[in-house]
């Protein structure tokens, strides 16, 4: 086996434990909660695309990665879209229809601004790490191709 090959299957590998250990911990239930937009699920896909692309390069002894950088700082701008949503949806209709002295309507509104700001925030993090993992992977092969 290759060695390039070799040091990206190991990182990919360890990548997927933490993915699963994560899953194992709730993590799909958590994001299904959190997330509105379902952005956080697009930035692991392409870090799954981006992961596959990174060892198909490592195979073929490849030293271009064009490709995998701009899937890491596409993922980084998929979760700060998801952050200006997420802001959209808290600060959007919050407002509107608000009566301070109607507690009900002030626990609707807290209750959605707080939903908002969930999605905001998990989108982000979700960019953040997927960026992080391929990075990962990217800088580990341009440092053994040279």
């Amino acid at each position: 086996m290759k060695t390039r090959f070799m040091i990206w299957w190991l990182i990919a590998v360890m990548q997927i434990i933490s993915v699963l250990v994560a899953i194992q911990f709730g993590a799909i239930e958590f994001l299904l909660a959190s997330d509105q937009t379902y952005l956080s699920f697009i930035t692991v896909i392409m870090w799954a695309a981006g992961t596959y692309y990174i060892g198909h390069q490592a195979w073929k002894a490849n030293n271009n990665f064009d490709t995998p950088w701009f899937i890491a700082e596409s993922c980084i701008s998929v979760g700060m879209i998801g952050t200006l949503v997420g802001f959209m949806l808290m600060l959007g209709s919050s407002f509107a229809d608000i009566d301070p002295g109607d507690t009900e309507s002030m626990k609707e509104v807290i209750g959605d601004m707080a939903s908002g700001m969930s999605t905001a925030l998990v989108t982000t993090l979700a960019g953040l790490v997927t960026s992080l993992f391929l990075k990962i992977q990217i800088t580990t092969q341009e440092h053994k191709a040279e």
